[in-house]
C-alpha cells in the first residue's frame, strides 16, 4: 500500500479492505470540534493497544454487500493546507496516557493535482511494549458530545475498535494494585549517577561549543533508567528523522531546526550545532541543549536598545518551548518511565549580569525594568509533566525565580502552559 502511494499509484488502493493494521479515512480530522479530537485519540490508541498500525487519510469506504468489512472506495486526496499535522501531535499527547510514538507522511497523488497540489496523510501508529499496556483515552465524550474528563481503552479488533468494558479496567486496576503491594521493589539505577553523567554531558556541550567564559542557558532531560541505545535513534522513521523534519511553530523562529544539513553523528549519537545553540541527543537517551546567553540568541536584538545583556523573553520562551517539543514529543516516548528535566544557567553573574524583565520584548511593546540574576549558576529540575506546554511552563516558571520575577508577566504564559498557538500565529 505504500509504495502505491509513493509511486504515484493510488488507486491501487480501491478494494482494499480494512484489517487490524489500517483504517481509511475519508478526511482530516477536525480537531476544531470536540468529536474530532476524540475520534483522532481513540483511532490512535486503538492501533497502540494493538500491534500498531497506519491511518490513510484521504481515502473513502464503503461495506460491499457481499463483505462484512468496509473497503477503499474512493480516492480523496486534500491539500496540506488543511491538516495542522503539529495539532495532531499536541492533541494525541496532551490525552494519551502512557506517550504514544506517530510518524506521518505526505504522498502526492499525480493525476488529481492538475490545478492544486494534492496529497494524502499517512500517521503511522507504534504499538506500545507490553509492559506499558493499556494506554487510555484520560477525556471522552459525553451525551452532549463534550469533551470532557473521563477513562476509554480503545483497541483495534480486526477492521474494527472496541473498548475494554469497565469490568476489565476494575479488574486490571486491582490487579496491577495486588501486584505491586506483593512484589518487592526493583531497585533503580543510582541517581547520583545519572545526575553527574548529565553534569558531565553539560561541561562536554559547552567546551565542544567553545562557551567556557560565555553565559549559557543548558535545557536537559534525563531518562528514567540506563539504555544502552534508545529505540529509533538512526531511523528515518525514528528520532534521526524527526530531528530532520521538524515541526517548528515558526519556519524562521527561534528553534533547534536543522536548516543547513548540520545533523551529524557525535559520539554515537545525533547532534545539531550552530554558533549559538546545539542539541544533542546521546545514545541513552540523555538529551542536552544549550544556547548563549548573549545579543547573539537569548539577548537577541536587545544591543540595539542598549542592553545586550538583558535576555529577550520572546526569544527565551520559544526556544524553551521549542525544546519540550523535541524531548517530550520526540525523544521521551521511547523510554517510557518518570522523566526528569533540568534547566541550568551558567556564568549568569559576572561583571555584566544578565537582566530579565516583566512584558513582552517585542519591537511593538513597551521595554520594561529588568533585574539582575540573583546567582552565577542557577540549576533546577522537576518530574517531566510530559506536555511540551507544560514543561515550558515549569522551565520557564524556575529560570525567572533566579531574576526574581514573576512568569505571569510573560504574555506568552497562559495559566499553567506556555501556548503553542500564540506562536503560530506571529
Amino acid at each position: 500500500m505504500i509504495e502505491a502511494l509513493a509511486d504515484g499509484r493510488p488507486d491501487d488502493l480501491l478494494g482494499m479492505a480494512e484489517n487490524g493494521w489500517v483504517d481509511f479515512k475519508q478526511a482530516p480530522y477536525q480537531l476544531n470540534t470536540d468529536h474530532g479530537k476524540f475520534e483522532l485519540c481513540k483511532d490512535v490508541t486503538a492501533f497502540a493497544n494493538a500491534s500498531g498500525g497506519l491511518l490513510v487519510i484521504g481515502v473513502a469506504t464503503s461495506k460491499p454487500a457481499d463483505r462484512a468489512v468496509e473497503v477503499a472506495t474512493g480516492m480523496h486526496p486534500f491539500p496540506q493546507a488543511q491538516v495542522n499535522v503539529s495539532q495532531h501531535f499536541d492533541t494525541v499527547n496532551d490525552n494519551l496516557r502512557p506517550r504514544v510514538v506517530v510518524t506521518h507522511r505526505w504522498y502526492r497523488d499525480p493525476v488529481r493535482s492538475a490545478s492544486n497540489d494534492l496529497y494524502y496523510l499517512v500517521l503511522e501508529v507504534e504499538p506500545v511494549a507490553e509492559r506499558d499496556r493499556w494506554v487510555i483515552v484520560r477525556r471522552i465524550l459525553n451525551n452532549r458530545g463534550m469533551f470532557v474528563d473521563g477513562v476509554a481503552v480503545p483497541q483495534r479488533h480486526g477492521d474494527r475498535t472496541v473498548y475494554l468494558p469497565p469490568e476489565d479496567i476494575y479488574y486490571l486496576i486491582n490487579e496491577g494494585r495486588r501486584a505491586r503491594e506483593l512484589t518487592p521493589a526493583v531497585p533503580q539505577p543510582p541517581v547520583a549517577d545519572l545526575a553527574e553523567e548529565a553534569t558531565v554531558s553539560l561541561d562536554e556541550l559547552q567546551h565542544l561549543q567553545g562557551w567556557d567564559d560565555t553565559p549559557v542557558l543548558f535545557w536537559q532531560s534525563i531518562p528514567p533508567r540506563r539504555t544502552d541505545l534508545i529505540p529509533g535513534l538512526h531511523s528515518a522513521d525514528g528520532i534521526r528523522g524527526g530531528l530532520d523534519r521538524q515541526q517548528v511553530l515558526r519556519p524562521s523562529g527561534f528553534n533547534f531546526e536543522d536548516t543547513l544539513g548540520r545533523l551529524r553523528v557525535y559520539d554515537g549519537g545525533l547532534m545539531i550545532a550552530k554558533r549559538e545553540r546545539v542539541l544533542w541527543v546521546r545514545p541513552d537517551g540523555l538529551v542536552t541543549a544549550a544556547a548563549s546567553a548573549t545579543e547573539q540568541l537569548l539577548g537577541w536584538a536587545m544591543e540595539q536598545r542598549g542592553v545586550p545583556q538583558r535576555l529577550n523573553t520572546f526569544v527565551l520562551t520559544e526556544l524553551t518551548l521549542e525544546y519540550f517539543r523535541v524531548a517530550d514529543a520526540l525523544v521521551a516516548p521511547r523510554i517510557p518511565g518518570a522523566w526528569r528535566h533540568r534547566i541550568v544557567a551558567r556564568r549568569f553573574r559576572g561583571d555584566r549580569p544578565r537582566l530579565l524583565g516583566p512584558g513582552s520584548t517585542l519591537y511593538d511593546q513597551f521595554l520594561s525594568d529588568a533585574t539582575q540574576a540573583s546567582a552565577d549558576t542557577w540549576d533546577r529540575s522537576w518530574e517531566a509533566i510530559g506536555d511540551p506546554e507544560r514543561d515550558a511552563f515549569e522551565a520557564l516558571q524556575r529560570i525567572y525565580a533566579l531574576f526574581g520575577v514573576d512568569v505571569a508577566t510573560n504574555p506568552d504564559v497562559q495559566g499553567d502552559q506556555v501556548s503553542a498557538e500564540r506562536f503560530r500565529d506571529t
